[in-house]
C-alpha cells in the first residue's frame, strides 16, 4: 500500500464518474479556479473551499479539490488520486514528476506508469499513443508545454476497446527542476488549478 503524505481530503468512489474528455487550451493564469474533478461537488460551501485551500503536491501548491488523496509511491513521484478508492480499482489518478524522476522521462512521449490503467472500469491498458496538439503555456510565471495525446486503450487481447485524452504538461526549467505532470483521467478544473498554482520552493 502507498505511504500517505497528504490528508485525505474527502471521500467517494470517484471512478464511475470519470471520462477521457478534454479540457479547453488556455494559456494564462485564472485566478478563480474552477471544477472539482472527476465528481463534482454541488454545495456552494465545498466549491468555495476549493478556492481558497491549497496543498503541497511534489513541487506545487494546488488548490486543492476536496476529494483529494495525495501519495508518494517514489521519491521525486507524487499521486493524486481519488480518495476513498479501493487499491484493487483503477482508481483516478494524476502523477507529477520532479527533479530527476522528470528528467528520466521523455517529455515528447505519453507517460503512462507501469501499472497503471485507462478510465474506466474495464481495466483496460495503454497499448499505444499518439500526439493530438501542443501548446505553450505558463505555470506561475515558468514556461511550460501542455501536450495532448490520444491513448489507445487496449484488453488482454491487444484489441482496441476505445480511445481518450491525455493532458502532460512539462516545465524544464521550474524553480524546483524540471516537473512533468500527467492526467489521463480528466480530473476537472486540473488545468485551471494548475495555471493558479505556485511553486513550493520560489525562484532566487
Amino acid at each position: 500500500m502507498l505511504p500517505f503524505v497528504g490528508l485525505v481530503l474527502g471521500v467517494g468512489l470517484l471512478a464511475s464518474a470519470c471520462s477521457g474528455g478534454a479540457a479547453t487550451d488556455k494559456g494564462t493564469a485564472e485566478t478563480d479556479p474552477s471544477g472539482s474533478g472527476p465528481a463534482a461537488s454541488d454545495t456552494h460551501d465545498e466549491h468555495e473551499g476549493q478556492h481558497t485551500n491549497t496543498v503541497d503536491v511534489g513541487p506545487l501548491a494546488l488548490f486543492a479539490a476536496d476529494y483529494w488523496s495525495v501519495v508518494e509511491p517514489s521519491e521525486g513521484v507524487t499521486q493524486v488520486r481519488a480518495g476513498g478508492c479501493p487499491e484493487a480499482e483503477a482508481c483516478p489518478t494524476f502523477e507529477i514528476l520532479n527533479g530527476e524522476a522528470a528528467a528520466a522521462v521523455d517529455a515528447t512521449e505519453a507517460y503512462v506508469p507501469e501499472g497503471a490503467f485507462c478510465p474506466g472500469t474495464g481495466r483496460l491498458t495503454v497499448g499505444s499513443s499518439k500526439e493530438t496538439s501542443k501548446l505553450d503555456v505558463e505555470i506561475d510565471e515558468q514556461p511550460a508545454t501542455l501536450t495532448r495525446f490520444e491513448l489507445s486503450c487496449v484488453d488482454e487481447s491487444g484489441a482496441e476497446q476505445m480511445t481518450v485524452e491525455q493532458m502532460q504538461w512539462f516545465v524544464p526549467d521550474s524553480p524546483n527542476g524540471p516537473t512533468l505532470i500527467a492526467d489521463r483521467w480528466a480530473f476537472e478544473g486540473l488545468e485551471q488549478r494548475l495555471y493558479a498554482a505556485t511553486w513550493t520552493t520560489a525562484a532566487a
